[in-house]
């Protein structure tokens, strides 16, 4: 080897030995608004949080009791702990309370008034943090990860505005990476309009939080969000809300509002929901498909317990109670129903008020109750192709089964009891095909039929009380029926 290629080959081994730099390490310091100003240490604490967050290098920072006025910017690597509730951060309407562009995190004080209590870019950690009075929301998340725990969210009389929202999570630079935020054991208090409002391809996770008064818990327009044991009450526009986005909940109960959940164009998919007193729908879906199970509504507005509009739907063990108009509305699309109950649905007049009403659409419907219809207990309607099994059916006012405007419904093992209206409706070239029926205790005719044009109705295996109607020319009886 030539010698003078022999110092250059010690340099490389020398530097390629080097160990790595070491990460420099967390720095403590101590800041008091009251104290008269010292270098930091908890003994002599520093006056002034913007002298402290000047300081190199990573920082732990603790804030003594006081009120703070900002705005602040936290370096990346900050860590920001205050005593509780009488610690405070403050900053006048125009700007944030604090902005965290970085590595950071927050903990144990209050953040107060300022446009936005947070303006943050993650990862960012939020723990045991109020958030009161601020004019255009509380956080705002433009890219990466945002995790809170213990937070408290306080509308005041200045977030009536139609824009205030609790926590902002949307993109907001090309390129960056896609805002996350996880919020855990947390409440919303007061007048937001929004108090979660995700968009452009957020990820949002809630888990055991209580949302009071604003009109909407979650509005989502695209991304993904999930929502697990989740309160929402004393708002009065939709509370989950979500258009082109997949949407989870789990364990969710809504108290009024317009609708427990509306969705458009999205995917959905629930375990566990109930909805009460619903000023128009406890459900209003369209153009969405999913899988929705243990479903409870009730007390739903005069647009149906479950309004389900050009969707691909499977709802599974669901109770809908006390309905006015509907029971479950769908039109167009596909849906099928499993193992459910319908109970009390009424007008307000009382005087009708369907248990499924099916226009246009695909049903496959199985295992069902439907009690105490205003109406009629199963109506398909406009070209509507209905199949119904296994179903109880009582206290129909108007009709059990019927059909019109050139529906199909074919059934096979239904009960009916106590009914008042006629059994069994086909007119304007409806055709009803039912196999395996029993009809008691009914005090209307069995077949009540127009015959226009296509109108069919095919009975087999038939056991009612009455057999009036039977004689129309567009029925027919098999002759294995047993005799009314």
């Amino acid at each position: 080897m030539p010698t003078r290629l022999l110092p250059w080959l010690l340099v490389l081994m020398c530097a390629c030995s080097r160990p790595s730099p070491r990460p420099q390490a967390t720095g403590e310091l101590w800041v008091d608004g009251a104290a008269s100003g010292g270098d930091g240490t908890r003994e002599r604490p520093l006056r002034s949080l913007i002298e402290a967050l000047a300081r190199p290098g990573p920082k732990h920072v603790h804030l003594a009791s006081g009120r703070y006025e900002g705005p602040f910017r936290l370096p990346e690597g900050t860590r920001l702990t205050g005593e509780g509730p009488s610690t405070i951060l403050a900053a006048g309407p125009g700007t944030p309370v604090v902005e965290a562009p970085g590595d950071t995190a927050l903990e144990s004080l209050v953040i107060e008034g300022g446009g936005w209590g947070l303006e943050a870019r993650g990862p960012v950690k939020v723990l045991t943090v109020t958030f009161r009075n601020q004019t255009r929301g509380a956080i705002r998340l433009g890219a990466g990860p945002l995790e809170g725990r213990g937070l408290r969210f306080k509308a005041g009389a200045s977030s009536q505005a139609p824009t205030a929202v609790g926590v902002l999570v949307e993109a907001r630079t090309a390129g960056a990476s896609a805002p996350s935020l996880i919020l855990r054991d947390s409440a919303f208090t007061g007048a937001y309009d929004r108090a979660v409002r995700a968009r452009g391809g957020a990820t949002v996770r809630l888990e055991g939080v209580d949302f009071q008064g604003p009109r909407t818990a979650l509005s989502q327009e695209g991304g993904v969000a999930e929502v697990e044991r989740a309160r929402v009450s004393g708002g009065t526009g939709t509370a989950f809300s979500t258009v082109e986005g997949a949407l989870t909940l789990v364990d969710v109960r809504v108290q009024g509002h317009e609708y427990g959940v509306t969705a458009n164009q999205a995917r959905l998919s629930v375990r566990g929901f109930s909805s009460e007193h619903a000023t128009r729908a406890g459900m209003g879906l369209t153009a969405t498909n999913g899988l929705l199970e243990d479903v409870t509504v009730k007390d739903a507005g005069n647009y149906g317990a479950l309004q389900l509009t050009a969707s691909d739907l499977e709802v599974r063990r669901f109770r809908l109670e006390g309905s006015r108009e509907y029971g479950v509305v769908a039109l167009q699309g596909r849906v099928r129903l499993r193992d459910g109950v319908i109970k009390g649905v009424s007008t307000a007049d009382g005087i009708t008020g369907d248990g499924l009403h099916l226009r246009q659409v695909e049903a496959d419907v199985d295992t069902v109750t439907v009690e105490g219809a205003k109406g009629t207990c199963v109506l398909a309607t406009q070209r509507a192709r209905a199949t119904l099994r296994n179903a109880r059916l009582s206290g129909c006012g108007l009709a059990a089964l019927a059909v019109d405007t050139k529906a199909t419904l074919e059934s096979r093992n239904v009960d009916v009891r106590d009914t008042p209206g006629s059994i069994l409706v086909a007119i304007e070239e409806g055709q009803l095909q039912v196999e395996d029926l029993t009809a008691k205790d009914a005090s209307g005719e069995l077949v009540s039929t127009d015959c226009e044009g296509q109108t069919r109705v095919q009975l087999r295996r038939v056991d009612a009380s009455t057999r009036r109607g039977l004689r129309s020319p567009c029925v027919q009886l098999d002759a294995r029926s047993p005799q009314p």
